[in-house]
């Protein structure tokens, strides 16, 4: 990566185990926050990071339970995306900073969209890329348990292997399949617990569709025209709660943007938020 002098991986010690962080670009910059999504870990952004980090401060963190402990739930309560969203807001406090954009990949958008729906004065705008602000519909949480029931049965690696493929468009897939598989790679150790915990925790989650239409801060979307886990259709709708120009609409990319069409989405990141700078 380049700026390495400054790539620093630091630790953030959440109570039961360190998760690890980049901590790039100069401290007196505007701040950036990168959440990554399901089966991933902060690898997922390093295009975005490098590019970025020449304009902001960027801090990427691995959510907990990605190669360290997972959240201790107590078995009477259920994962809530909230949880992560607690983790994310100490971290930063730990920082000492105070104001930031949010960019979530996924998930990564549904820890966005709570955080910045509860923390009101710390989130300056909200990227969704190739994420939703809708619940799960009563078929997505039926196939969250056989997810959660896959995991259980063969765990992380198996799991990844079946699915994360389909994460990409047909074209990226026949062109790149060493991403695929670093992507693979980079999320194998992650234990199954912490995968179970993540698909509950979205299966649990509410609609926060009325970020799209709130008036506090600027919300973008980033959305794959060619994206399975996040349909079209439904991006159509919330899209046209939105301005045009806090959209980025992608041809022949699936779910992962930032590998499938990297210099698009790291242009229209920069963008969105100079935008909301200058406002």
């Amino acid at each position: 990566m380049r700026g390495s002098s400054n790539s620093m991986v630091h630790h953030y010690n959440y109570g039961i185990d360190e998760l690890a962080f980049f901590d790039n670009g100069e401290i007196n910059k505007p701040v950036v926050l990168l959440i990554h999504g399901f089966g991933e870990d902060y690898h997922i952004w390093e295009a975005q990071i490098d590019y970025l980090s020449q304009y902001y401060r960027v801090i990427a963190p691995n959510l907990p339970g990605v190669h360290c402990k997972p959240l201790n739930i107590h078995y009477s309560q259920l994962p809530q995306i909230n949880m992560y969203v607690e983790v994310m807001h100490e971290l930063m406090h730990h920082l000492n900073i105070e104001q930031y954009y949010v960019m979530g990949h996924s998930m990564g958008g549904y820890i966005g969209l709570a955080f910045a729906d509860y923390y009101t004065n710390h989130v300056m705008g909200l990227g969704l890329i190739h994420s939703t602000t809708y619940a799960d519909t009563e078929a997505k949480k039926a196939s969250r348990m056989k997810v959660a029931e896959f995991l259980e049965e063969y765990g992380t690696l198996k799991y990844l292997e079946t699915a994360t493929a389909n994460l990409f468009s047909n074209k990226f897939k026949e062109e790149h399949p060493g991403a695929i598989q670093t992507v693979i790679d980079s999320a194998s150790d992650i234990s199954k617990e912490a995968m179970m915990q993540f698909v509950f925790a979205m299966r649990n989650r509410r609609a926060h569709t009325h970020m799209l239409t709130q008036k506090r801060i600027p919300v973008w979307m980033i959305v794959g025209k060619e994206d399975i886990a996040v349909p079209f259709e439904d991006s159509q709708a919330q899209i046209e709660l939105l301005p045009p120009k806090n959209v980025l609409i992608l041809e022949q990319v699936g779910h992962m943007g930032m590998l499938e069409a990297t210099d698009q989405v790291n242009q229209a990141m920069h963008q969105f938020i100079q935008e909301a700078i200058t406002k």
